[in-house]
């Protein structure tokens, strides 16, 4: 089994950065997803599985 890593820094890269620094059981989450939570329509898409927190991060840490 090959790993693309290119592949996988471009898809998980900031996310993947951070991963075994949350304790077990826990999600890091960017500061602006919470904020983007607040949004009633953005909730709703998220607790109807439309969007994944895991999205909305990687757009927050995209664009910062």
């Amino acid at each position: 089994m090959t790993i693309d890593i290119k592949k996988l820094i471009k898809e998980e890269g900031h996310i993947r950065k951070f991963a075994g620094v949350a304790p077990e059981g826990f999600v890091l989450v960017h500061e602006k997803t919470l904020e983007e939570l607040k949004d009633f329509d953005k909730w709703k898409m998220w607790k109807h599985n439309e969007i994944s927190i895991q999205e909305m991060n990687k757009n927050n840490f995209d664009n910062t």
